[in-house]
């Protein structure tokens, strides 16, 4: 057995830096699966199939692109899982169909690139590769509710609209943004999510980044199970990476210490193993065996803290997971520092943008809100002044608008309404319980309602 350890005595102050500050959460459908390659040269063959012993399709994926815009790389990787992934976990828990990304100049500044118009050709090429990825997949996941469901289909992900361009309603886009495809929103909407450490995946190189999104996975388990340590076989995080599978432990050892080298000096990885197999055609294959460190104990403990209920964001994680519940000061601080920073996008002097918060906070958080949704009569030029006067004036907000944020409170209603009944042990999985009374002596059915104290007052029946 071989063997890799970083090195080990951590002060109180880098302990207290494992802590995530900043936490994504990511959808356990697709990301199980690759879309890029993370090479930075040469093409690699995306194309997963598993079965069953009898020899039926269990688990199908595939990726195909047009030779004109190529196969995505490591930069459309980056564009992917910390621009893309980032908008769409902001909508939850209802995304909606337009999907705003931002200026190529936006985006530029958001991975760490230098503004140019090298730089910019570069991304929106990135941008073209994802969206023309083209996948056809069978795949099983697990919903929100728990229930087991199947995708079989081919499909892209999203389109994309650069500024200038026409949007589906006819406005003229702003920024960059993506239409995304009616299969992949679907399941966005109803999967299971499970979240990471932003700031950790975005500094991380490709390579490593996809490893800790794929480990997360293993590591969560044992540290929920008290096991001591993780496994993953060398040719599946080949195949899921996707990387090039080599056979001999030189090009093995060369390849995985790049990768894993990031995780054991963050401490994410106390230890890694490497046990020698033979597969059942004679190729070499190697067990990769990990043991968490103090940063993934620390992330695990940051995630399954006990969540506070809230009405406004039920959870979809795996597991429940929210990181330092916020006192409401410590919050309205927060939110008030957000409305603030987005005034000043539009132009607004800052000593105005603290005005506007401290005395007109609701109009300002709803009119900024719906500003994107506001066509006849929206200023072109002068998008400051108009803005001040619409929070002020506490314009009428537009019926687009409207007619979403009464979609998305139907859909909390009904997300909130399944959670009740899954969470009750005293009804059925359709929210009714049988009772008797001296009305009902031989018993008849109430809908619960999933109030102890309430439920109290009846006798099951």
């Amino acid at each position: 057995m071989l063997l890799i350890s970083p090195l080990e005595g951590q002060s109180m102050i880098e302990q207290l830096e494992l802590t995530p500050q900043n936490t994504i959460r990511l959808e356990t459908a697709f990301s199980r699966f690759p879309v890029h390659k993370l090479a930075r040269r040469g093409n690699i063959n995306i194309e997963i199939v598993e079965t069953t012993p009898t020899g039926e399709i269990k688990t199908k994926w595939g990726v195909d692109y047009p030779k004109k815009a190529g196969q995505p790389g490591p930069l459309a990787y980056k564009v992917d899982t910390l621009v893309v992934n980032r908008r769409i976990d902001d909508e939850r828990p209802l995304i909606p169909k337009v999907i705003k990304l931002g200026s190529l100049s936006e985006i530029c500044r958001e991975l760490g690139m230098r503004v140019s118009g090298g730089n910019s050709n570069e991304l929106k090429k990135a941008i073209h590769q994802n969206a023309s990825a083209y996948i056809t997949a069978k795949i099983n996941y697990k919903t929100a509710t728990g229930a087991e469901n199947v995708i079989e289909a081919g499909f892209s992900r999203y389109s994309v609209i650069f500024t200038g361009e026409k949007l589906p309603d006819g406005r003229k886009a702003n920024a960059v943004y993506l239409i995304l495809n009616d299969v992949y929103l679907k399941v966005l909407n109803e999967v299971q999510t499970r979240p990471l450490d932003y700031d950790y995946l975005r500094d991380l190189p490709p390579a490593a980044q996809r490893f800790y999104e794929l480990i997360g996975y293993q590591i969560y388990a044992v540290l929920k199970h008290e096991r001591p340590r993780a496994r993953l076989f060398y040719s599946d995080f080949c195949t899921r990476a996707p990387q090039t599978r080599y056979f001999d432990w030189e090009h093995v050892r060369k390849q995985m210490y790049k990768i894993h080298t990031p995780h054991l000096k963050s401490g994410y990885l106390a230890k890694v193993e490497f046990q020698e197999l033979q597969g059942e055609s004679g190729e070499l294959d190697w067990l990769m065996l990990y043991t968490p460190g103090s940063k993934a104990k620390t992330e695990f403990r940051a995630f399954t803290q006990p969540k506070k209920a809230s009405p406004a964001k039920p959870s979809r994680e795996l597991e429940p997971a929210e990181l330092f519940p916020l006192r409401e000061d410590e919050r309205s601080l927060i939110v008030s520092d957000s409305l603030i920073k987005q005034l000043l996008k539009f132009g607004i002097s800052e000593a105005k943008a603290r005005n506007l918060v401290e005395s007109h906070r609701e109009a300002a958080e709803a009119q900024i809100a719906a500003y994107p949704y506001r066509d006849m009569g929206k200023p072109k030029k002068n998008a400051a002044g108009w803005l001040v006067a619409a929070i002020e004036g506490n314009y009428t907000l537009p019926a687009l608008y409207l007619e979403e944020q009464e979609k998305k409170q139907q859909a909390l209603k009904g997300r909130q309404q399944k959670s009740g009944i899954e969470n009750c042990a005293l009804c059925d999985g359709q929210g009714w319980r049988r009772v008797k009374s001296e009305q009902y002596p031989n018993g008849a059915m109430k809908r619960c309602s999933h109030d102890l104290q309430t439920e109290a007052k009846y006798q099951d029946a």
